[in-house]
């Protein structure tokens, strides 16, 4: 999968150590490798199965779609998807103080709404780029999906970690940039 390139920094998963390494093994199994194929489209999965002579096909679909949560305010400039923010960074050198034609407008503050692994590796990016980062989780630290030890090393990084807080708006400025967030403290209920 390209999350593997684009969407997991460089300081969690060594692109030319881990990933380059992996993919050779799997190449040396025997696996061919048909990049830049649509199924459905520049390929049929009938196609291969009937013309191509494959007994089996797996179908790796790849990441979802972001799922926003419908606040008022999403729409801002300044507001993005993680993975829009992992991949203009990690793909597409948006870091690079260089002019770049997918600029990352990273603020001195920045909140990442989430607590899974792909949180962590937002908010952890947005610190290395000069940021002060902060994790917005509605519920406990228990409850946290990301695994233990990216916890750990966010909170070593000076990651601040609100919980049980959830966004109720996103506050912008006339001109159509993020400025703010409203949350709401929470209580964890029965499960």
């Amino acid at each position: 999968g390209g999350v593997l390139e684009y969407g997991i920094p460089e300081f969690r998963l060594p692109k030319d150590k881990v990933v380059a390494r992996e993919i050779a093994a799997v190449k040396k199994l025997g696996v061919k490798f048909e990049t830049d194929v649509i199924v459905g489209r520049t390929m049929t999965i009938d196609r291969l199965l009937d013309e191509e002579g494959y007994d089996a096909v797996f179908v790796g679909s790849g990441a979802g779609l972001p799922r926003f949560m419908g606040l008022e305010g999403e729409n801002l400039n300044g507001v993005f998807s993680a993975n829009e923010f992992l991949t203009r960074v990690n793909l597409m050198g948006a870091w690079n103080p260089e002019p770049s034609d997918t600029p990352v407008y990273v603020g001195r503050k920045v909140v990442v709404v989430g607590g899974g692994n792909v949180a962590m590796d937002a908010v952890r990016t947005a610190k290395r780029l000069g940021a002060e980062a902060v994790i917005v989780y509605r519920r406990g630290e228990a409850e946290l999906p990301a695994r233990k030890e990216e916890v750990h090393h966010a909170k070593e990084e000076g990651i601040e970690f609100r919980m049980l807080t959830n966004p109720t708006r996103i506050l912008g400025t006339d001109d159509g940039w993020v400025k703010g967030i409203n949350c709401v403290e929470m209580e964890l209920g029965e499960p």
